[in-house]
């Protein structure tokens, strides 16, 4: 058969074909065949005979040992076998997407949110879909909208005070404030809440990740505060950790500390917070178990759920 024939042939063949060749090859009988594909003899039979037709020759031959192989049959098993495979974990991955099992879902989340409150609407949706694979994708703002825009992430939960993007599909998912956080042994510490001016000229660590880093520094100016910044850090456990060594203070949001870690006392005059919002993008349809989750997270915060 001419190439371009034989390409065509491939083409036509069907799924069904191929399984009742497979099934034969492995039973030796098209009788015992036809039983474990629910179907006729002569309808076995009659695909096979089509599929032989468009391979260009016979694949099985019977005799009184049972259905044997030809060698144009020994020659094409196994890649038909792995076409078979190949359609049968197609299925199976498709089959597992519907029913929420074994599917991945991508969340990028600002590197200044920390896990405290939010660990407990992760393990609310575990709780809903416990075959979903969680990857949780850690950065900056810029880079998590970045990553939702080349959806390499389905959803994102960040601060979202400032401009927005339009694509953007924004909701509120909690608010938290901002507290200070006070080396041990502070004199602050004996009280119930901090007053901005009552940290002038107090040595803090400056976290140079945090999203509302500009406007407390505009407040401070506004109100001549002065802090002297004796450290400067992106990582948020450095942070925490060195203000447990007596370094400084810092300005935290509440649900970023870690537990017993450090001594905390909320900021009045002025206070401030932060709102936790989900995104995801509007210039595309969510995935159900993207879907799903943004449900089940607005579910746990005790929000309102708009439409996804």
């Amino acid at each position: 058969m001419p190439p371009h024939r034989r390409r065509a042939s491939l083409r036509r063949m069907e799924m069904h074909q191929v399984r009742y060749f497979l099934a034969v090859s492995e039973a030796h009988s098209f009788t015992r065949a036809a039983e474990r594909c629910h179907v006729s003899q002569p309808t076995l039979t009659a695909a096979i005979k089509k599929l032989e037709v468009e391979l260009g020759g016979p694949l099985l031959l019977r005799d009184r040992g049972g259905a044997k192989l030809t060698p144009l049959g020994r020659l094409v098993l196994p890649r038909l076998q792995r076409i078979d495979d190949e359609s049968r974990s197609v299925a199976l991955i498709a089959e597992n997407h519907r029913r929420l099992k074994q599917v991945p879902l991508r969340v990028g989340v600002l590197c200044t949110i920390g896990p405290a409150r939010l660990s407990g609407y992760l393990a609310a949706f575990r709780a809903v879909a416990p075959g979903v694979e969680v990857e949780l994708q850690v950065g900056t703002r810029d880079k998590v909208l970045r990553h939702l825009e080349e959806a390499e992430v389905d959803l994102v939960i960040t601060h979202a005070a400032a401009p927005t993007p339009d694509w953007c599909v924004v909701t509120p998912l909690y608010d938290e404030r901002y507290l200070v956080v006070l080396p041990p042994g502070h004199r602050l510490a004996a009280q119930d809440t901090v007053r901005l001016a009552e940290l002038s000229d107090e040595p803090y660590i400056d976290r140079l990740s945090c999203e509302m880093r500009e406007e407390v520094g505009a407040l401070c100016t506004s109100r001549k505060v002065a802090l002297y910044a004796s450290y400067r850090t992106e990582r948020e456990e450095w942070v925490q950790s060195l203000v447990a060594a007596g370094v400084g203070f810092a300005f935290m949001p509440e649900h970023s500390l870690l537990p017993g870690a450090a001594t905390a006392r909320p900021l009045v005059e002025p206070s401030l917070q932060r709102t936790v919002s989900l995104l995801r993008s509007g210039d595309r349809t969510a995935p159900p178990v993207a879907k799903l989750f943004w449900r089940t997270l607005l579910e746990s915060a005790g929000r309102p759920r708009p439409g996804t």
